[in-house]
């Protein structure tokens, strides 16, 4: 069963950084203001790889905030003070 992952930036460059790392061949859009990326997960671990690959981009890039949103749930990273933190 295919799940739709929303993948959302601060911005289509961001988005286009994490698009880069997604395991399948992503493109970022922008929509209203934010960078976002529509993909169709077919497992729930394929769910979790864009997870982790959004995780990485975050801390590679030092990017400000990025949210996944997938079923009826999200997973959401923020940077806080002088780190970063997923919350």
């Amino acid at each position: 069963m295919s799940v739709r992952v929303t993948i959302e930036a601060t911005s289509k460059a961001e988005a286009e950084l994490i698009a880069q790392r997604l395991p399948v061949k992503a493109h970022a859009q922008a929509w209203r203001g934010l960078g976002v990326i529509r993909l169709a997960a077919q497992s729930r671990q394929e769910t979790n790889d864009f997870i982790e690959a959004v995780s990485q981009s975050f801390q590679a890039h030092k990017l400000q905030w990025a949210r996944v949103r997938y079923d009826d749930e999200e997973r959401v990273f923020k940077a806080k003070g002088n780190g970063h933190r997923a919350s």
